[in-house]
Order: C-alpha cells, then structure tokens, then sequence
C-alpha cells in the first residue's frame, strides 16, 4: 500500500505543471514522443493510442494509464474539472496481486514454415518461475502479451498460477503470428530479426 500511495503522490506532482498551464488559458505545443518507452518494472505498459509528449524540456505520461498500471482506479469527474485516483474497491485486483512475486522470465523466439511452405510463423514462448508469499483462495492469473516494435499486441495467452504458498516454475506458449520474413533466410538470422522486432510483457491478476 505504501508503494501504491507514494507512486499516486509522484502522478500527482507531475500533473501540477500542465494543470497550471490549462487554468491560465494558455496553448501550448507539444510533440508526441512515441520513441519513449514507458516500463514498469521492467515491463512495457505503453500503447500506439497512449503516447508520451514531449514539452519544454520535459516528459508528460497518460495518467490513465500510468494509474491503471499501478493498480489504481481513475474516474473523472466533469462537473468540478477533477480527476480521481483511488486504489481498487474490488477483492480482486484486475493488474496486480502482490501475493505474487516473478522471479525469472526467460523468453524463447520459436517459428515453423507454414503450410504452404511460403512464410514463417512464429511466436514466443516463455518460461518462468515465481513464488506465491501466502496461500490465496482464488488462483492468479499471469497474462502475456506478444508485440510487435510498434507496440501492437498480436497475441495474449493466459494461465492459472498455484493456489498454495511456494515457489515454482511454469511455462506459457505463445501463439504464432506469420512473420514478415523471407522463407530463405536462416534460421538463426530468423531468430535475430525476432529478438529485434517484438517482444512480450506480463501482468498479473
């Protein structure tokens, strides 16, 4: 909970700036930043429609989603001209269950020829482990998600973690997308193209 509040105190300082700017009347201009990559913990949580903007020096996030991202909950409400941020009412948390803790991700660029023999179809496949601090009644759920360099999810494959305090190791499967790719090219240099043009993330509920 501690680490939720401070994160929702840093949000809150930074929308001090333009909040300020917008109560003056003043316009501004801003870029679009879609060079910035937004990671939490180590995660990608940016998308295509949620970009960075870039002004004055200074980076600005989507607040919705760096919220979101962190647990909360964001309402807006339009009467007052007021944004709320509130840590979930719910018992189940839809991004974070802190009785799970990720230990190792090791993630590995698999493809096939097609059938007709005239494309790649590949994917990737993850391995991992995590411990499970308490025993919980309902079991966790890891998600992941496939995406290319223009952060556009092609895939998400989800799987049931223990319920029992411990720690494990489990794997997930990702599903093949076809790959834009020559049939002859190598197989290793298949791999490399992988390794640079998409990528996964995880979350847990």
């Amino acid at each position: 909970m501690n680490k939720r509040w401070i994160a929702g105190i840093l949000i809150t300082v930074g929308l001090l700036a333009p909040m300020t700017v917008w109560a003056a009347g003043n316009e501004i201009k801003a870029k679009l930043a879609p060079h910035i990559t937004m990671l939490l913990e180590g995660r990608d949580i940016g998308t295509p429609t949620d970009l960075p903007i870039s002004y004055n020096g200074k980076t600005y996030v989507p607040l919705r989603l760096v919220s979101e991202s962190l647990g909360y909950e964001v309402g807006w409400d339009g009467e007052n001209y007021r944004i709320d941020i509130k840590v979930p009412e719910e018992d189940y948390p839809l991004i974070k269950n802190d009785a799970v803790e990720i230990i190792t991700t090791e993630a590995t660029y698999d493809f096939i020829t097609s059938l007709d023999s005239k494309s790649f179809l590949g994917g990737i496949n993850l391995d991992f482990s995590y411990t499970l601090t308490e025993d919980v009644a309902r079991p966790p759920v890891i998600v992941m998600e496939t995406l290319n360099n223009d952060h556009t999810v092609l895939a998400s494959e989800t799987k049931l973690l223990k319920t029992k305090a411990g720690t494990y190791t489990d794997y997930i499967i990702g599903d093949k997308n076809r790959l834009p790719y020559s049939v002859k090219t190598a197989r290793e240099d298949v791999v490399k193209l992988m390794t640079e043009d998409y990528y996964y993330r995880i979350t847990i509920k």
